[in-house]
């Protein structure tokens, strides 16, 4: 799709001199450098082939395969940032990592709808993580992150109370992202994860992501037709202040 005509020069796989002459291009804005310094999305839009490019909400995808393990598609398809690993590291537990202290259960890595309630409450764990500027890697229990918090701030979190405090934040970022224009057709995977490999541990495989989706939603407590928190949902987290998003934008 892309000839030496676009680029300037040939490309061929393993120039290693070509490849930093482009990432030049890129950081300077020269010639398809321009294009490549937007992002793949964009990029592969301006060649008229956005499907191919292989990222989530604008967000490349790394290099974590859903059609290993599955509950990472959810993921992607989900985070409110779209392809990002860090909003969720489920692939630790589509590994057999289900860790019991937060209440995950173990599900086969190619598992699908029956995981969408593990992928939530595990989001929710790194949201409120997330909200402690922790870094992931400490791997620290549910109940040392609530004792820690509570020797910082002099409170009586419990370990259900970060919880709950990382479902709320799930839901703020997904009205805040209604509110910029986001819809449920920007919950979905790239073309790329979703055509199955021909050989390999994993042959044949491709996640069942819209299936997945349904029961999310549900679990969520989100609408499927708007991919919005159902006001219920808010009022149950406190966030009823948000309806007004929600109606204003309809």
């Amino acid at each position: 799709m892309i000839t030496a005509h676009d680029v300037g020069f040939p490309l061929h796989w393993g120039d290693t001199q070509a490849a930093a002459r482009l990432l030049q291009m890129t950081v300077r804005r020269e010639g398809i450098g321009a294009w490549l310094a937007l992002g793949s999305r964009c990029f592969a839009a301006h060649f008229g082939v956005e499907e191919e490019a292989v990222q989530v909400k604008g967000l490349e995808v790394p290099y974590h395969d859903p059609r290993g393990v599955s509950g990472v598609g959810l993921v992607y398809a989900t985070s409110p940032r779209g392809a990002c690993h860090n909003k969720s590291d489920y692939f630790f537990v589509d590994w057999g990592q289900a860790d019991p202290a937060i209440g995950l259960d173990f599900y086969d890595r190619h598992a699908g709808a029956e995981k969408a309630a593990n992928v939530a409450r595990h989001q929710d764990w790194r949201c409120a993580v997330d909200s402690l500027i922790m870094c992931i890697f400490c791997n620290l229990s549910p109940e040392m992150v609530a004792g820690l918090v509570n020797a910082v701030n002099g409170s009586q979190y419990q370990v259900h109370d970060l919880f709950t405090c990382g479902e709320r934040g799930w839901n703020l970022k997904r009205v805040i992202n209604h509110r910029l224009g986001a819809t449920p057709q920007d919950d979905r995977l790239p073309k790329a994860l979703l055509e199955p490999l021909g050989d390999g541990p994993v042959a044949g495989f491709v996640p069942d992501i819209q299936g997945m989706l349904s029961a999310y939603y549900a679990v969520r407590g989100w609408d499927p037709e708007t991919g919005n928190p159902i006001p219920q949902k808010l009022s149950e987290l406190g966030l009823d202040w948000l309806l007004v998003d929600l109606v204003t934008t309809l």
